[in-house]
């Protein structure tokens, strides 16, 4: 932001000057309008808090010694109004003692001009003030930029936060349920998860049963004993198809919301004069569904009225469809040892098991330099054009089928994968121990990567393609995070196979020359030519295309 005191012809610095003398501000006014500053003098104090209220100057030029209320005072007065307390205060005073300056400066002075003034003295002070002035409200306007940018910042980390807890959610979930006995205790574990995570109040479940009726599960979730009352009735109720919120859900096998149930009529909520009682307002429920059948009803309560949300809604839809799968699966025992393996594997490897362990004893940030590894870039050709047409359950499955396959093949080879970015995959040979054929296993991954992919394709009835990009160098690799780690890379090594990827074509495998020269004896490659790659200029590239048949 620009100054005023910029002195353009048409917008010039205003400058207020208070002086009870009417030779200084004769003299004041004609020093500073001759050098293009906008002067408007007063003669007291009263006077210029009246100009001040009516627009407020650039800066101010006060003299000390008035007869009915003094510099200092006004001073005072001005700095202890946040509207005026920026506008800098030039005191003018024939006093040359140092406790009078002293005082000046106490009272929130920003310079001081002694009687009689030097024109050049005036001048010098006064373009200083402005300019200090000037900087400070654009310091002032940058930071209120900063201040925008970081409400934007904290409300992406918000929204990451919930998708994080989302997914924290749906993989307890998961864990909870695997190790669950039996359905009744699998329902006890998922409501209080549920609750706990979303911060409800109660939570109970209720089955259909063989006499056509539902009636509550021992399961349940209570934040606080005052709603026991509440919970004491349900185990005197039964519910038939369409009747009350776990009847209709039932019935319509879909989620209803309710924004107070304390205020609700009986025929829409049964219970509304003990919810009134015991506080609970905003209700919800969900089936749990499973080949089209009801297996159970969640309901959970809050103490707050609350207007629907769509995506609790969905979220807590998402763990009930699981929770049905799961629960059918339980019964078929191997499938259910399946998922639970994969969710303990998962929750365990955040982390490399050495670096793990590094952590743990130095309790420090830890940054590697390798000078030898290998990083691949995979990314899945299409899939954010094929992502618009699909739910998101059913992009997580395809996503999760894929990059499954692709975390064991690298867990089979000994590498380490770093990170998934949507529907890229990123993994690395060499690190963080250290091997002399990173080149070699990477290589070996990408083509089983391609096959792993075609044979999903021919299953599943689509027709993905992989791009993937290769280089070998040195990187450096380390933790990064306070309260949540990652494992990540930086380097040029990284930069170039990403660009190798990027810049390569659908089902192809694009390497550099220095992946070239270390597997050129044991694979096939065709050599593409130089390519331009951002950052690096001309590169030679080459398309790796088979392993080199052994001879015997």
């Amino acid at each position: 932001m620009q100054m005023k005191a910029e002195q353009t012809e048409n917008n010039q610095a205003d400058i207020l000057v208070v002086d009870d003398t009417p030779d200084n501000l004769r003299l004041l006014i004609r020093i500073l309008q001759k050098n293009g500053y906008k002067v408007r003098p007063v003669t007291n104090g009263f006077s210029a808090l009246d100009a001040i209220q009516s627009s407020a100057p650039d800066l101010i030029l006060l003299d000390i010694m008035m007869p009915d209320i003094d510099g200092y005072e006004l001073c005072k007065k001005l700095k202890a109004q946040s509207q005026f307390r920026e506008i800098p205060i030039i005191f003018l005073s024939a006093l040359e003692e140092g406790i009078n300056k002293a005082k000046a400066f106490e009272v929130g002075g920003a310079d001081y001009i002694t009687k009689p003034f030097q024109v050049k003295e005036v001048l010098a002070r006064v373009s200083n003030q402005l300019t200090v002035r000037s900087l400070q409200m654009q310091l002032q306007e940058k930071n209120q930029k900063l201040t925008a940018q970081n409400i934007q910042l904290h409300q992406e980390i918000a929204e990451r936060h919930q998708v994080e807890m989302e997914t924290r959610l749906l993989l307890q979930a998961t864990q909870a349920i695997s190790k669950s006995e039996d359905f009744e205790s699998a329902i006890d574990v998922i409501l209080g998860l549920i609750c706990k995570t979303i911060e409800w109040n109660l939570g109970e479940a209720w089955i259909p049963c063989s006499d056509g009726f539902l009636k509550c599960a021992t399961g349940r979730y209570v934040s606080d004993l005052s709603f026991a009352q509440f919970r004491q009735t349900s185990w005197q109720l039964i519910f038939a198809p369409g009747v009350g919120l776990p009847g209709r859900i039932w019935q319509s096998q879909q989620s209803e919301w309710l924004e107070d149930v304390s205020t609700a009529p009986e025929q829409v909520f049964l219970r509304a004069q003990i919810a009134r009682s015991v506080g609970l307002k905003a209700a919800f429920g969900v089936p749990i569904l499973a080949e089209n059948q009801v297996l159970a009803i969640l309901i959970f309560y809050r103490e707050k009225v609350l207007k629907c949300q769509p995506r609790l809604l969905e979220l807590v839809s998402a763990v009930a469809t699981q929770l049905g799968s799961l629960i059918q699966r339980k019964q078929a025992e191997a499938a259910l040892k399946v998922q639970q393996g994969q969710t303990e594997k998962l929750l365990l490897n955040i982390l490399p098991k050495p670096i793990a362990d590094r952590l743990q004893k130095e309790q420090k940030l830890i940054a590697d330099h390798f000078d030898e590894v290998s990083v691949l870039f995979a990314d899945l050709v299409g899939f954010t054009e094929f992502s618009a047409h699909k739910s998101p359950t059913q992009l997580v499955e395809i996503l999760n089928g894929i990059f499954s396959e692709f975390d064991r093949l690298s867990e089979l080879h000994g590498l380490e994968k770093i990170k998934t970015i949507g529907d890229a995959y990123m993994v690395v040979g060499g690190l963080p121990t250290p091997r002399e054929d990173h080149s070699e296993a990477i290589a070996l991954l990408a083509l089983e990567m391609q096959a792993a992919l075609r044979r999903f394709n021919a299953k599943m009835g689509e027709n993905f393609q992989l791009r993937i990009g290769i280089h070998s160098g040195s990187v450096v690799a380390g933790i990064i995070g306070i309260s949540k780690f990652s494992y990540d890379l930086w380097g040029d090594t990284v930069n170039v196979a990403s660009r190798m990827e990027s810049n390569g074509l659908p089902g192809k495998i694009q390497v550099t020359a220095a992946t070239y020269e270390r597997l050129k004896e044991q694979f096939v490659f065709e050599e593409r030519g130089h390519i331009p790659v951002k950052g690096k200029g001309k590169m030679l590239a080459y398309w790796l295309i088979e392993e080199q048949k052994k001879s015997f």
